[in-house]
């Protein structure tokens, strides 16, 4: 359960914080997923709401994948380069980082170091280690919406709860959940779900959207990765490999990778699920899932220190050819999955 009251003095921090400040900065991690983006846009539905007066820009190292371009304020996301062409400067007063650590934010990093007051909004439980201003963090939120949302109603925001706000505080619920099936699923969150729809935004359509619609290239990558599919430790890991080739293949965009690791997982005697990313430059995303017997959130942090996140569900970067990741990640994994 989400108690925001522990985070009073945080909270007063902030308050004085944005008092002092015009220009604001919000920004997350890599590619934007739909936690993400929901706790970003608002956050800054609540901050113009709040504070009329102040510059809020949401700028995230790559534009907002086409998935998510329906929702309420989608057309407020730069990237860098996008945000250079309205003639702003990268300067600001505060920035904020939600849904994972600034480590992860690629070239949003360089603006986000150099912001005098830095705030972190997150609900996982491991992330790098950086010298933030504020820290509003709990792992009991089943995703940074539900944080962001209990934050709105705090004395500082007082956000009213419209359809528009709700809308994009439900996709990250249903997001982080997987449609409330996840065992980080609370019956707070299902409570929070309720009320949001008591505003008659259409909920299908956000769910079907954020969630679930694909493009025809989209569903012949995800054939192509599924086939590929091996197991080892006696069937206990299930692994696949997505390249950059096979993006192209397909004409496909990095963020149609979005759900492949789901049914990887959900293959009966699997306990953990592997999905290694070739993102290009000898740089791989790891993303796993776990049963439970295997916290894949410190085994993620063990790769690198830009690992993280959940104890069923994290991932990693690392910076080496993909092949070389599958080996050293395959025998690691298989060596914890043994132990456990």
């Amino acid at each position: 359960m989400v108690d925001i009251s522990q985070f009073s003095p945080e909270i007063e921090k902030l308050k004085n914080a944005l008092s002092r400040s015009q220009r604001v900065l919000i920004t997350a991690p890599g590619a934007a997923d739909g936690d993400s983006i929901g706790a970003q846009l608002a956050l800054q539905r609540m901050l113009r709401n709040r504070f009329p007066e102040k510059q809020v820009f949401v700028v995230n190292d790559e534009l907002l994948p086409p998935r998510y371009q329906f929702l309420p304020d989608a057309e407020t996301v730069y990237a860098p380069e996008t945000f250079s062409q309205t003639g702003e400067k990268a300067e600001f007063d505060i920035a904020f980082v939600v849904d994972g650590g600034i480590d992860r934010a690629g070239r949003v990093k360089s603006w986000f170091d150099k912001t005098p007051i830095t705030v972190f909004i997150d609900h996982h439980a491991i992330s790098c280690e950086y010298p933030y201003s504020v820290r509003i963090v709990d792992p009991l939120a089943s995703a940074t919406t539900e944080l962001v949302y209990h934050l709105s109603q705090s004395d500082l925001f007082q956000t009213p709860i419209e359809p528009l706000f709700a809308q994009q505080i439900y996709l990250g619920l249903v997001f982080d959940t997987g449609f409330f099936r996840h065992s980080n699923t609370t019956p707070e969150a299902m409570i929070l779900a309720a009320d949001l729809l008591k505003t008659g935004f259409d909920f299908t359509r956000v769910g079907e959207r954020g969630m679930l619609e694909r493009s025809l290239g989209s569903l012949r990558l995800m054939a192509d990765t599924l086939s590929l599919a091996k197991t080892a430790c006696g069937g206990k890991i299930i692994w696949s490999v997505l390249s950059q080739s096979m993006l192209k293949k397909y004409d496909a965009i990095p963020d149609d990778r979005e759900g492949i690791i789901d049914h990887l997982f959900l293959t009966n005697g699997v306990e953990v699920a592997l999905l290694l990313f070739e993102l290009g430059n000898s740089e791989v995303k790891v993303s796993l899932r776990s049963q439970g017997r295997v916290d894949v959130a410190q085994f993620a942090r063990s790769l690198t220190v830009r690992g993280g996140g959940h104890t069923k569900a994290a991932g990693a970067l690392l910076q080496m050819p993909i092949e070389q990741a599958t080996s050293s990640v395959l025998e690691k994994l298989s060596l914890v999955v043994s132990d456990s």
